[in-house]
């Protein structure tokens, strides 16, 4: 499992169910689990979601990509396309060893000098590459800050706007806006790098609101956001004097540019509505793209919908966000559970948890509301109020025995929700 204390936190059923449910949905989101139904090879015919590939057109093949999905795909295509790799890299904040791609380690949700040192290298793998190539670009969640190559920007001085952006509460979309505005290599640079070779995209979608062109800052997608827009972002956040620049608007780049979905939310919720339903839960998914203050999902959830008579569940995903005005420790799924505190109907319990496995907190994937929680926080004198303005969510979880503490996964399709109410 990757909930690395469920024998602590499981004291339930309705907890282990949840936190079982929550299982499927990320076991469902692992790139081998994709792969394995929607890239195959058949002689020299590569077949991607349908779409066939000769590959016996090309002179050369080449891998490159970035993101928390990034290694586990590159390792499933090393195996399958074996020798007729010419040469790969790719990123991700845990690697081991391939044959024929290479890979290194970086570092999320905040670049460092290993990140840019990696993403030179492929930025001079792309510029080998020919019209007779092709290039295989791996396309994941977190790769906006683990690809890394900005224009004028210090590592440095892209953390400290990160978290500016972070605090203020801007949204992923907003800040994949100025990311585009600021990189050498994100916004479609990598389609702009590779040309005039072939170059087939695989995107694994973290974003809520169904844009593939945001996941990772769109390095193989026409761009259609503007300098502009990015500098509009930048002052309502009070972000100043950001070096930013235009994305390229020239459409001869995307010409041999195919992406593909390979994989999004709706994968994991999927599975998580089914395996729901095996446990007798009545199942609805209720949302697919929630967003706003995370403190406050729970609130909207139960206004705009009602769970069904009897043992029922409702599935949720997106990615909410947080203002930090506290000093505390915590993410946004541990305060999504602990908004929930106030308003959980009786006999019901919530969990939320990132699919990637870490909410901000190294080694915490999110938190339980229920009864259990309530109990042990009025045994303490805790009001969650105090602590959620603290933005202390990590100590109030943590000391109510509402951690889910879990491994990194290998994959991202954004936040993942669960609400159970036995009867």
């Amino acid at each position: 499992m990757f909930v690395t204390n469920y024998q602590k936190i499981a004291v339930t059923a309705e907890r282990r169910d949840a936190l079982q449910i929550i299982e499927a949905g990320i076991e469902a989101s692992l790139p081998e689990t994709i792969l394995k139904s929607k890239f195959k090879l058949k002689g020299n015919i590569l077949i991607v979601d349908g779409k066939r590939i000769n590959l016996s057109q090309f002179n050369n093949i080449y891998v490159v990509g970035g993101g928390k999905a990034s290694y586990l795909t590159a390792k499933y295509i090393d195996r399958l396309l074996g020798r007729r790799i010419t040469d790969g890299v790719i990123i991700d904040v845990k690697v081991k060893k391939l044959k024929n791609i290479r890979c290194y380690e970086g570092t999320h949700p905040y670049p460092s000098k290993k990140n840019v040192v990696a993403t030179n290298e492929i930025i001079f793998l792309l510029k080998k590459a020919k019209k007779d190539d092709l290039v295989i670009t791996i396309v994941t969640g977190g790769g906006s800050s683990l690809i890394f190559n900005p224009h004028k920007l210090t590592c440095a001085r892209a953390r400290v706007v990160t978290q500016e952006f972070f605090k203020k509460g801007a949204d992923i979309k907003e800040i994949n806006i100025v990311r585009k505005h600021i990189s050498n290599i994100h916004g479609g640079n990598i389609a702009k790098l590779a040309y005039p070779a072939s170059v087939l995209g695989l995107i694994f979608s973290d974003v809520p609101f169904g844009e593939p062109s945001f996941v990772a800052s769109g390095p193989t997608y026409y761009d259609k956001t503007t300098k502009s827009q990015a500098k509009k972002v930048a002052d309502k956040y009070g972000i100043k004097n950001l070096p930013l620049i235009e994305t390229t608007k020239d459409k001869k780049y995307f010409k041999k540019v195919t992406n593909v979905l390979m994989l999004s939310n709706t994968d994991a919720l999927s599975a998580m509505k089914k395996f729901a339903e095996k446990r007798g839960y009545k199942t609805r998914i209720c949302e697919a793209s929630f967003k706003g203050e995370a403190r406050k999902l729970a609130q909207k959830i139960f206004t705009k919908f009602k769970m069904s008579p009897g043992k029922s569940a409702l599935i949720a995903g997106g990615e909410t966000i947080v203002h930090v005005k506290g000093k505390g420790r915590g993410g946004r799924n541990l305060e999504t559970a602990m908004g929930a505190l106030s308003v959980l109907p009786d006999k019901t319990l919530m969990v939320s948890m990132a699919s990637d496995g870490k909410d901000n907190v190294e080694g915490v994937g999110g938190g339980i509301a229920d009864r259990l929680v309530r109990r042990e926080a009025e045994k303490l004198g805790y009001a969650s109020r105090d602590f959620l303005d603290k933005n202390n969510s990590y100590n109030f979880m943590k000391d109510t025995n509402g951690l889910i503490e879990s491994k990194k996964t290998g994959t991202n399709v954004a936040d993942l929700v669960v609400i159970l109410k036995k009867s």
